[in-house]
């Protein structure tokens, strides 16, 4: 995957989640041998595979964001959060299938994962590519799992300027059509997971397992979707989800 970068954003507060996010990764993406960590300090507590970019938490969220992926060479990116933990294995053809799309055509992105309201029309097939409609849909821009064009995805946060993580959702849409940045998703009659969205078979992750923080409330584990997931996770990383709470 020389032509993909996986982008971590995290910060310390969240270390308790590591080991399960990166062992989960180990297992079932054994492909990304290297990963990128955006983080504000360095943190001996990181695996060995991780490279660091340092940012600043006093800078507005789009300057730290900008920065950290403008010292990344590769042409796709593919940013997460600590909290997308995958329970199950990464089509890897698929993925080198979805940067092929996205060279040959002018779409910005390919999000991993269908969200509830998205319709559009297929544009590709192996994988089942569907075009997220750009003047109705609620989230043309959203912070799942999402490969992306690097050039684009900068262009578009030196468009619109998101102070915080969270205003980078809330105006990511309008922002999109403002500039015609466009994207697609992919689907396969996955079940749909609660009312936001559907499963990958793709990419199968907890979209998310913690609910709280971006919205500066008590980041706790969200039980409520992925239950039958995380309970078998908790044994095998040790973790006792009572500490941070439950939603």
């Amino acid at each position: 995957m020389k032509d993909l970068k996986l982008v971590v954003w995290t910060h310390p507060s969240y270390s308790d989640l590591w080991p399960m996010f990166f062992g989960q990764l180990k297992k079932h993406a054994p492909f990304f041998q290297e990963q990128t960590v955006v983080i504000p300090d360095h943190n001996q507590h990181l695996p060995a595979t991780c490279k660091e970019i340092r940012n600043n938490e006093k800078d507005p969220y789009y300057k730290r964001f900008i920065e950290s992926l403008s010292q990344i060479e590769e042409e796709y990116v593919l940013p997460m959060f600590e909290d997308y933990i995958l329970y199950d294995d990464v089509a890897e053809d698929n993925l080198r299938m979805i940067m092929d799309f996205l060279e040959k055509t002018d779409y910005s992105f390919v999000r991993l994962i269908r969200s509830a309201a998205d319709g559009g029309k297929k544009v590709a097939s192996n994988p089942d590519l569907y075009e997220i409609p750009a003047n109705n849909a609620s989230y043309l821009f959203s912070l799942q799992a999402s490969i992306w064009k690097r050039a684009d995805l900068l262009k578009l946060y030196d468009f619109y300027k998101p102070i915080t993580i969270q205003d980078s959702e809330v105006y990511g849409t309008i922002a999109c059509r403002g500039t015609n940045v466009r994207g697609c998703y992919p689907y396969n009659n996955e079940p749909i997971r609660g009312r936001l969205h559907y499963d990958s078979s793709i990419f199968p992750y907890i979209a998310t397992a913690i609910s709280g923080g971006s919205l500066e409330k008590q980041p706790r584990w969200q039980m409520t979707q992925y239950k039958k997931e995380l309970i078998p996770l908790f044994e095998e990383y040790n973790i006792d989800p009572n500490v941070r709470g439950i939603v």
